[in-house]
């Protein structure tokens, strides 16, 4: 996972309507820490992308298209 895929993440949030801190609270993490997630400061792991699609109603493969890859599973 790279940056490609935070830029997604960005794109996927800016069509939601969610706060950075309602983000938070059901990510149970600090609103800062869903900012950093955001601007790619933070890479993104498998688990938080799966928790941010749920956040926002969408396939983590839209997210990061390699997510659950076998080469991620060795």
């Amino acid at each position: 996972m790279d940056n490609t895929a935070s830029e997604q993440l960005k794109y996927f949030w800016d069509k939601a309507s969610i706060t950075q801190t309602k983000a938070a609270e059901y990510l149970q993490i600090s609103q800062p820490a869903v900012n950093q997630y955001l601007n790619g400061t933070t890479k993104l792991n498998t688990d938080i992308i799966i928790q941010f699609a749920d956040l926002l109603n969408i396939n983590p493969k839209q997210i990061d298209p390699d997510i659950f890859t076998p080469r991620q599973l060795k």
